[in-house]
Formats: C-alpha cells, sequence, structure tokens
C-alpha cells in the first residue's frame, strides 16, 4: 500500500482535474464537429493517461522501477483506440484527424501527470487551433470557387442520396459536404457545389425546393 503526504495527495487532484479540463476542451470541439470519438472519449483518454503517469511515479517509481516504461505503453496502447475511429467511406479514408487528436490528447494528459503544466496548456491550445482553424483554411481550399448553400432537410434514410442523385443528374459537383444536426428531425447541410456553364444557381435552388425532403435552401 502506498502511502502519500498530503501534499502528493494534492497534486493527484490538481493534475487529474487539469487532465479533465483539457479533455473535455478538445472533445467538446470533436463533439460539436460529430465526430466518432467526441467529448467522454476525449476525458477518458486524458484522465487514464495522466492517473497511469501518477501511479507509475508515485507507485513504481518509489519503488525503484522506471516510471518511463509504463508511460511508453501508454503511447504505443492509444493506437488501438485510434485504429477504431478510422474507417473507409468509398475511395477516400475518414477519421484519422480524430484518431491524432485522440493521440495527442494522451501526450497532452502524459505532461499534466509529470507537471509539465506550461507544455500541456500550449499543447491544448494548439490543438484547438489544428481542429478549429486551420479545418476552416482547409475547407476554403477545397472548396476555392465553389458556390455554398444551406439546405435543411429531413432526416429520414437516404435523404442526402436522393439530393445527391438529383444534382449529379443536372451535372452539378459537389466539391464538399458537412452535416450538422439542427433539431430532432431535421439536418442542415452545407453544400460547396461546382456548376457547370451552362446551368445557374438559381436554377439548381429551384430544383432542390422541389423535392419534398427539402423545407428550406439558402445561399451563403
Amino acid at each position: 500500500m502506498f502511502n502519500l503526504s498530503l501534499n502528493e495527495n494534492f497534486q493527484v487532484f490538481i493534475r487529474l482535474l487539469l487532465a479533465f479540463v483539457a479533455g473535455g476542451l478538445i472533445g467538446y470541439q470533436r463533439e460539436k464537429a460529430e465526430k466518432p470519438a467526441g467529448l467522454r472519449t476525449h476525458i477518458l483518454v486524458c484522465i487514464g493517461s495522466a492517473l497511469i503517469t501518477l501511479v507509475s511515479i508515485y507507485g513504481f517509481g518509489k519503488m525503484g522501477a522506471d516510471p518511463s516504461r509504463i508511460v511508453a505503453q501508454i503511447v504505443s496502447g492509444i493506437g488501438f483506440l485510434g485504429a477504431g475511429t478510422i474507417f473507409r467511406f468509398g475511395p477516400s479514408v475518414k477519421g484519422l484527424t480524430t484518431a491524432a487528436s485522440l493521440w495527442a490528447i494522451c501526450g497532452v494528459g502524459i505532461a499534466i501527470g509529470v507537471g509539465l503544466y506550461f507544455a500541456a496548456l500550449l499543447s491544448v491550445l494548439f490543438i484547438m487551433a489544428v481542429l478549429a482553424l486551420l479545418e476552416l483554411f482547409e475547407q476554403r481550399l477545397r472548396t476555392k470557387g465553389a458556390h455554398l448553400i444551406r439546405v435543411l432537410i429531413l432526416d429520414t434514410p437516404g435523404a442526402i442520396g436522393r439530393i445527391g442523385e438529383k444534382l449529379g443528374g443536372m451535372e452539378v459537383n459537389i466539391k464538399n459536404i458537412k452535416m450538422l444536426r439542427e433539431r430532432e428531425n431535421l439536418m442542415r447541410c452545407y453544400l460547396w457545389l461546382d456548376l457547370p456553364a451552362h446551368l445557374s444557381l438559381t436554377m439548381v435552388l429551384g430544383a432542390l425546393q422541389e423535392m419534398n425532403i427539402v423545407q428550406e435552401v439558402e445561399v451563403d
């Protein structure tokens, strides 16, 4: 049994609390973006990493063992969890960014566990910048020259497919798509469209408005 001093117990409490907050910040961004690993997953990964680091320091470290050996297993073990968020969607692979965010938040948890608070804080800020700000920058690069429209649709099976089929029949290329839940039975779709020369945006909007699953169409 390991008996920690009052100061050591306080350090454990503070570090686990900080791990909870750090994991929550990154997890909230992933949850808001409706990614496979969200708020709870990132919090648990960060707390777990910090906890195992604390155990290696205050437990096995006091027994004379090398604490870094246990910490090294965290880094390798997180790969199995990250792999579960990666899947193939047609010709592309999805979930790599979420897997990377899990790996990064694991590193933040380890940093907090050993007491590197400043490094952990900077890492959280940089991770948030990458996930939020750089995503907008990448989106602008992918959709340069495209028309952005917002479509409110009924959340029914095959709804997105029907819209894609409708636009495809008009020779409209969907360069990017983003979906957010508006209410329980409604989805807000952001579509970046590349129109053929013979087709106007007004014609595309009119065709979408004729569909019974479409509730509202707006141009950004």
